[in-house]
């Protein structure tokens, strides 16, 4: 990537998530928002099981490939919400970006696939994908040309981290907020997602 005025964060993103745990599979979701409950509500969220923990506490939770859906959301950034998968199947994008929502969803599963790439949603719609599978980058385009990180579309990248650290790389640079130490040490909510929804 080439160097720019859009400084590189200054701790490796994915060495951060994957030190925490989160090295043989991460489903995370960005949303436009301010409001975690109501968020989770609109992803049929059981509201009674609402647990606010910090992320080792939320970790114990951590069961990729279980059926039984559980997330951990809350405030990423000011007007960014944060939700990660702990368990079952990833967050469904629509409805939680409706109403002109952006939405950023990026999936690695350790051996079953790598980097899934980076998916852009607007208004209930995928605007964009970044990734070795896609070549739909749509509005993703003016946003890499936006913050310099054109190379990221066409990259042939090193290995999967490199990968993963371009993307959270732009996610940060959009949302305003990189991952860090304290980003981890930050309390969220967990909710258990029933089957039934």
């Amino acid at each position: 990537m080439p160097n720019n005025a859009h400084p590189r964060p200054a701790e490796d993103q994915w060495g951060l998530l994957s030190s925490h745990g989160f090295s043989e599979r991460f489903a995370g979701t960005w949303v436009e928002g301010d409001d975690p409950e109501s968020v989770a509500q609109q992803l049929g969220a059981d509201l009674d099981s609402r647990l606010v923990c910090d992320l080792s506490t939320a970790m114990r939770w951590y069961d990729p490939y279980s059926p039984e859906e559980i997330i951990w959301v809350g405030p990423h950034a000011p007007g960014w919400l944060h939700i990660i998968s702990l368990s079952g199947g990833p967050v469904a994008p629509f409805p939680i970006c409706g109403s002109g929502r952006r939405l950023f969803y990026l999936e690695y599963d350790d051996g079953e696939g790598g980097v899934h790439g980076l998916s852009y949603w607007r208004d209930g719609q995928n605007r964009g994908q970044c990734g070795r599978d896609s070549n739909f980058l749509g509005e993703l385009e003016p946003l890499l040309r936006e913050y310099n990180l054109e190379s990221t579309a066409t990259a042939d990248f090193a290995d999967e981290e490199d990968e993963l650290n371009d993307y959270l790389h732009l996610i940060g640079l959009v949302t305003g907020r990189y991952i860090d130490h304290e980003w981890f040490g930050t309390s969220r909510t967990l909710y258990r997602i029933p089957d039934e929804f």
